[in-house]
């Protein structure tokens, strides 16, 4: 019993040394074939032997890296050969495994293991009852990654030599201790594919850098917004500016139409016009560049434009005539009449 929680106890301070690498759950079947003290039967024609000589188990599968892993397990095993003798053995295993086949990538086989480890567990012994019985083990093992989508197929043999010559039910002096080899079939649930994981860490390792090229470009922008709120500002003094002398113009504008004489101002005559502008300044400008006395701006309400107009006429032949001279300054002279 104190050998069982050694055991045990050494199992579990492993585990927790390993918890932070890969654990997955483990089960296995197996078949066995005893070296004992009573022959072993190989006619496996007959299902008895097969049911005599079955067991399964399960437990946890640890890997390190790709060179080392381990497992441990919990198990039921048979062994007997029929109308002989038929025992159970309930074994507390942990095998460690060394990988002598190198790393492959995509193909039918990942890994080629040689297997070594301990355990105890209860066997039935004569008239029923049960002991202890510590063992060591040792065996080799295949695994297939790509058989199923939802672990790794595990095939294999192991060699159990046990320190009892108690497990076949009888003790024969000067003879070897019982032994059992083991062919079994197990399965690793492994999750996520090592691709499917591999790519998952890739993504998650572009992501971290995708935010951090989005942190530095936000604080390098930070700038240029700074710098653009800052010509806006700018931009929206001088708008504000150009608003408030555009208004001044037009009240200068204003003011300046309300200085030129209207048509309805004027006496009632004929008048030769020399020109018409939309506004009073470009008129002004006008009647400096022709220069001449006489010359008034009349501003006409109706139509919104302001005329250049020359002295006032009392009759239709002098303002003719005073047209014909006008025309020495523009073609387009013609009569009004206020």
């Amino acid at each position: 019993m104190k050998k069982l929680l050694l055991l045990l106890l050494t199992c579990s301070s492993l585990s927790t040394v390993l918890a932070q690498g890969e654990w997955h759950p483990y089960f296995s079947v197996e078949e066995n074939v005893h070296f004992t003290d009573i022959a072993a039967d190989y006619n496996y024609t007959s299902l008895s032997l097969f049911a005599a000589n079955a067991g399964m188990r399960m437990g946890g599968f640890y890997n390190h890296n790709e060179a080392l892993s381990g497992e441990i397990t919990l198990g039921v095993t048979g062994i007997g050969t029929p109308a002989s003798f038929s025992r159970k053995i309930i074994p507390v295993e942990f095998v460690g495994h060394y990988n002598i086949l190198p790393e492959q990538e995509g193909g039918m086989l990942s890994r080629f293991t040689i297997d070594m480890g301990v355990g105890s567990g209860l066997s039935e012994s004569l008239n029923g009852r049960f002991g202890f019985s510590e063992h060591v083990l040792f065996g080799a093992h295949l695994e297939m990654p790509n058989i199923t989508p939802i672990g790794t197929v595990i095939m294999g043999t192991r060699y159990t030599l046990f320190v009892d010559d108690y497990i076949d039910g009888m003790v024969v002096p000067n003879t070897g201790n019982d032994g059992v080899l083991r062919f079994y079939t197990s399965l690793r649930l492994d999750g996520l594919p090592k691709k499917a994981r591999e790519a998952m860490a890739h993504a998650e390792s572009v992501a971290a850098k995708l935010r951090g090229e989005l942190i530095s470009i936000n604080e390098e922008h930070k700038e240029e917004l700074k710098a653009l709120q800052a010509e806006l500002t700018s931009s929206e003094a001088k708008i504000s500016n150009l608003n408030d002398s555009l208004k001044a113009c037009i009240e200068l504008n204003a003011v300046a139409s309300k200085e030129a004489v209207t048509t309805t101002e004027l006496p009632k005559g004929y008048y030769v016009v020399i020109g018409s502008f939309p506004t009073k300044a470009m008129a002004d400008a006008y009647t400096e560049y022709v220069a001449i006395d006489g010359i008034t701006i009349a501003y006409e309400e109706e139509l919104d434009t302001y005329r250049v107009v020359l002295n006032k006429h009392d009759s239709l032949r002098e303002a003719v005539s005073a047209r014909d001279k006008a025309k020495s300054i523009t073609p387009n002279a013609w009569i009004a009449v206020y």
